[in-house]
């Protein structure tokens, strides 16, 4: 079923709840002890809930009732801080907020996990305001990736403690938001699920806004079914139907990019992908496909003229007059002065810009017949925490199109690379196609077994 609580899953702990195998009073307790053991060294977590164990208890009085709240009745998750949880201050990581009141409601998605009887374990740390990709830059210190922390190696960011709690077994999954990769590469480089739905799909009410017209709210968890379960609650309708009538997969048509990634992977991914693209044809044909828009400056330019311009108009309120802002970190700092520097011009014409490649994207898939594409979540696997910003920006155009497309991506882990670290592999299919792309990550996930637990906590 499961070795630990550890590497326990989702779907695994809701099934032994339901059996009166496992209590959520124990998984919260292995929590509290897992942050107790490594999160000193993680920094994954900002806050846990007071209340947290309490619930738990109260959950399993209910449960010894025969009364379950529903598909996720007992099971602890974590919430990134840049989304409210009742009772618990929002800070987004920024000396802005270090001071903020606990928030007074929860956001939609975290209600959501509620209404479905998650019990909201605590709040993960993240790059200030969400405004970065290596999980260094929180007022509240790094995150480490728990595969090798001796190395002090990045997550990902921005989502990085909800990547690092869940990779290192403290809870079995997590919220995170998705603006430019923040979901796809902490789960890609720490071996877990992690989904970014259709643009628009997933209410982000109560959500501390990133740019808005690209933000989203995913999960990120250790299996594809958890992702599923997941999503299904988060979704909102014409997505949500879509998700109800899982099926077995069929032969599959799958665009890859060989000349892509050797072209610019490490040697390391090179390797990596190439054995992936091997396990997908397994399920089908892989074929391989060019898309020059992948490499076109002007999505790159489009993407950071929405996003600075949408980032300095929304939190100019909590920035203008704030005692704290001289201490923000100087990458949010600079993309809110290039967003206050951009005009409305440009914007509206970035935003045309983002409309076009969204039917360029519609058409690709359209003209190739391909299910979904198969490519690698970065060009390298994670780099040191302290490493140059080059190593986080290199890969950007792996993510940066999908964005402003905003077609759905499913993460998968791939086998761990020579170096003994994970490799995401992006399954990117067309508007309103996760029911697809979970079902081909599921056959996966069962055909290939569960992705290893790090050395920090299989040891």
């Amino acid at each position: 079923m499961f070795d630990t609580l550890y590497s326990i899953t989702i779907t695994q702990a809701a099934a032994a709840l339901r059996a009166g195998e496992l209590t959520s009073a124990a998984l919260v307790r292995h929590a509290l002890e897992a942050v107790r053991l490594h999160d000193g060294t993680l920094n994954a977590m900002l806050r846990v809930s007071a209340s947290a164990l309490e619930e738990a208890e109260r959950c399993d009085a209910e449960a010894a009732q025969g009364s379950f709240r529903g598909p996720l009745h007992g099971i602890p998750l974590v919430i990134k801080d840049n989304i409210d949880v009742r009772g618990l201050p929002t800070t987004v990581a920024s000396p802005l907020f270090t001071h903020a009141a606990p928030a007074k409601a929860d956001a939609v998605a975290v209600a959501r996990l509620r209404a479905a009887g998650a019990v909201i374990f605590g709040k993960t740390n993240l790059d200030e305001l969400a405004a970065h990709v290596s999980g260094r830059t929180s007022c509240f210190g790094p995150t480490v990736n728990p595969w090798h922390p001796e190395r002090r190696l990045s997550p990902g960011g921005s989502s990085s403690g909800t990547a690092a709690a869940v990779a290192a077994g403290y809870c079995p999954g997590g919220l995170g938001t998705d603006t430019g990769g923040s979901i796809r590469l902490p789960a890609g480089w720490c071996g877990l699920y992690g989904i970014r739905s259709t643009q628009g799909q997933s209410d982000i009410s109560g959500i501390y806004p990133r740019a808005a017209s690209l933000d989203t709210v995913g999960a990120m968890a250790r299996s594809a079914r958890d992702i599923d379960l997941l999503l299904q609650i988060l979704a909102d309708p014409p997505l949500r139907d879509t998700l109800r009538a899982s099926a077995p997969i069929r032969y599959l048509r799958i665009g890859v990019f060989p000349d892509l990634v050797r072209a610019k992977g490490s040697p390391e991914v090179i390797e990596a992908y190439a054995e992936a693209v091997g396990r997908w044809e397994e399920f089908g044909e892989c074929i391989p496909v060019g898309l020059p828009l992948l490499d076109d400056p002007a999505v790159v330019d489009s993407v950071g003229t929405i996003r600075s311009y949408e980032f300095a108009r929304d939190i100019r309120k909590d920035i203008e007059g704030n005692p704290f802002a001289g201490k923000m970190h100087p990458v949010p700092l600079a993309d809110y002065k290039n967003g206050q520097q951009a005009t409305p011009e440009a914007y509206h014409a970035a935003l045309l810009h983002k409309q076009a490649l969204s039917r360029q994207v519609d058409a690709f898939f359209a003209s190739l017949q391909v299910d979904f594409l198969l490519l690698p979540v970065a060009f390298s696997t994670a780099p040191s925490i302290d490493a140059p910003q080059e190593a986080f920006t290199a890969g950007r155009a792996l993510v940066n199109l999908f964005s402003v497309a905003g077609v759905p991506t499913l993460v998968v882990p791939g086998e761990l690379t020579a170096g003994g670290m994970p490799l995401g592999i992006q399954l990117v299919g067309p508007a309103l196609s996760e029911r697809l792309l979970l079902d081909a990550g599921t056959a996966y996930e069962t055909t290939y077994g569960p992705f290893p637990t790090p050395p920090l906590v299989s040891a």
